[in-house]
């Protein structure tokens, strides 16, 4: 009797100890579900912090790009593509002249309508060529302080600020005077919110 009862007694001590067994690692699997489901979740919101406090704000997508810059309406020439001054110096271009006889051809061109667009061809021919005289001439063309006639050629101040730059180069000091003007010109439409002046005007600084 005392031998079945001791074994009933160490029967229940390893039901207890099963019991006691299966609830610890219960609860230390359920302890790490929920420990490494917090930890997820932690890294989400941590994640989602993060990218919110690196990202820049957006801007609408014009606000990241300059301003547009209107482009000027060509001008309509006033005289017939084959124009009689235009078909000499189409000519002597064809013929092979050289620089300098370019720029004193430009010179003597008569007076016509198409005599601007004319003269601009060989001047710029000879100023491709660093001819100094010639480059001081085609800056002209493009500078809008210039008040000269400039046949059809579009003013832009960018250009002109580069023909006067070679010509200067080449020792023509009236290159100096017109790139003064040229520069209290290009001051004045950045501070009207020229976005090409004010890009410009670091050409100077």
């Amino acid at each position: 009797m005392e031998n079945y009862l001791n074994n009933k007694k160490r029967g229940r001590w390893w039901i207890i100890t099963i019991i006691v067994v299966i609830g610890l690692v219960v609860i230390v699997f359920g302890g790490f579900l929920v420990w490494n489901l917090v930890r997820t979740d932690n890294h989400l919101i941590q994640g989602k912090i993060e990218a919110e406090v690196e990202k820049p704000p957006e801007l609408p997508r014009m606000a990241n790009q300059p301003p547009k810059i209107k482009t000027p309406e060509p001008i309509t020439p006033s005289y017939a593509p084959d124009a009689p001054l235009l078909e000499q110096v189409r000519e002597a271009m064809r013929k092979g002249i050289d620089p300098d006889s370019a720029l004193a051809m430009a010179k003597t061109l008569p007076d016509k309508p198409e005599r601007a667009d004319a003269a601009f061809i060989l001047l710029e021919y000879a100023a491709e060529a660093e001819n100094g005289e010639a480059a001081l001439e085609v800056a002209r063309y493009f500078d809008p302080t210039f008040a000269g006639d400039s046949g059809t050629i579009l003013k832009d101040p960018e250009v002109a600020y580069d023909w006067y730059q070679l010509a200067m180069s080449k020792g023509f000091a009236e290159a100096d005077i017109h790139m003064s003007n040229l520069r209290q010109w290009v001051a004045k439409q950045a501070a009207e919110g020229s976005y090409k002046a004010r890009e410009l005007l670091k050409s100077w600084q």
